[in-house]
């Protein structure tokens, strides 16, 4: 039987969407020699420390767990002009912060965009989740795509969709099965059966995006990924620089 353009369509899409997204979340650290040194030095009004306060206190690290404390100094941190300090400050009012703050979607985009702005790759895939919500997909694409740039697997992963959605753009296979593969969601053999339903130049063409591509994460992005190790070393410039 010969698969209708329909069909086709329907079956793309479905294996575009048929992988879940898995994120691992980093060891957690017990040292409380740095989280004391880091307060020391967010109460003097550094704001990157404020921000690394208010990670230690929401995660745990080197003290008790504590999402209202955490809560204030991301507000500190904020206030201060730290795009990571927005970052979390958005993520609690955007449903973290329950039973701390309550749920405001608009202060969750402010401060969200305050960050996805300032180049981090998890502020600009939330921006476009949000602005997708609202129903503006081309807004959404814009920020997928400033992620995507930067290898979040899950802003390539949703650009996947929506390049075969045709949503916010035109449809385009060949770039959602580039966005697919670029992803690393899916096992081979989805990745497979989608190359299988591209015309032989579309796949040409899909290969060659893949094989350019190079993710360029900011400086930004790569603080916030390094976890612990951003926090140890921004203590020690900032005791560099004492001397």
């Amino acid at each position: 039987m010969v698969q209708t353009r329909s069909g086709f369509d329907m079956k793309f899409v479905a294996l575009a969407f048929s992988c879940l997204l898995f994120f691992a979340m980093p060891a957690s650290a017990n040292d409380a020699g740095t989280f004391n040194a880091m307060v020391t030095l967010a109460n003097r009004g550094d704001a990157e420390a404020q921000y690394h306060v208010g990670m230690m206190y929401n995660n745990g690290i080197g003290t008790q767990q504590d999402r209202s404390q955490a809560f204030e100094w991301f507000q500190k941190s904020a206030a201060a002009n730290d795009p990571l300090g927005a970052y979390k400050l958005g993520c609690y009012y955007d449903g973290q912060g329950a039973g701390v703050v309550a749920t405001d979607s608009d202060q969750a985009l402010k401060y969200k965009l305050v960050s996805a702005k300032a180049g981090y790759a998890r502020a600009q895939h939330d921006v476009a989740l949000m602005y997708d919500r609202q129903g503006n997909s081309e807004e959404a694409l814009k920020w997928w795509k400033l992620a995507g740039d930067q290898g979040l697997p899950a802003a390539l992963f949703s650009l996947s969709r929506a390049y075969s959605a045709g949503k916010g753009t035109p449809r385009d296979l060949s770039l959602s099965y580039a966005y697919f593969k670029l992803s690393k969601v899916a096992p081979a053999k989805n990745v497979n059966e989608m190359a299988s339903l591209l015309s032989k130049p579309e796949l040409e063409n899909a290969e060659r995006l893949v094989a350019a591509w190079k993710p360029q994460p900011t400086a930004l992005t790569l603080k916030a990924f390094a976890g612990i190790t951003a926090a140890e070393d921004h203590l020690k410039a900032a005791k560099n620089q004492a001397f």
